[in-house]
């Protein structure tokens, strides 16, 4: 007992946590975490998902920038024998486009294969755009225009895909 301004006051001894009680504060914190991390991974992979659909998006408004500019055609694929530098659709595309950083998904965990900005999103090449718009460096098809699309809405342009017809 102690006293101070002349009350009495009782002065106990100081209790620590027990081991039991620091038990259940870190089962509790660990039940939260548990529960709150996969939210927020959802909602990372929600955002990454957006900036893909933005990329496409804006990967999109460059053809039909290009096809405006080239009476109505599109950019040429390019041959799996060629450079880049030739015909590679992605590097003509880059001029109606802010950022060559547009082609890569941010939900992609491994680094482009090759120097291609296209190393992320596939241009539908096997079967869409090289009868769309030709193969550069043969004769085979010179590539069509947007006027002899007649069932455009059933077209697939370019997507994103784990193909490796990336060109």
């Amino acid at each position: 007992m102690k006293i101070l301004n002349g009350r009495q006051i009782l002065v106990g001894k100081r209790h620590a946590f027990t081991l039991i009680e620091l038990l259940v504060v870190i089962a509790i914190i660990a039940i939260l975490a548990a529960i709150l991390f996969p939210v927020f991974a959802r909602a990372r992979e929600n955002a990454r998902r957006s900036t893909c659909q933005s990329n496409l998006k804006q990967i999109g408004l460059g053809f039909l920038q290009y096809t405006q500019d080239y009476d109505e055609k599109f950019p040429m694929s390019r041959n799996g024998n060629l450079p880049a530098e030739q015909g590679d659709w992605a590097l003509t595309l880059q001029p109606y486009l802010k950022s060559a950083q547009i082609f890569q998904c941010s939900s992609e965990t491994r680094g482009p294969e090759t120097g291609a900005p296209s190393d992320y999103y596939g241009y539908n090449d096997y079967w869409v755009n090289r009868r769309l718009c030709g193969i550069a460096g043969t004769d085979a098809w010179l590539g069509r225009s947007q006027a002899d699309l007649n069932a455009a809405a059933l077209i697939c342009l370019m997507g994103d895909g784990s193909s490796d017809d990336r060109y």
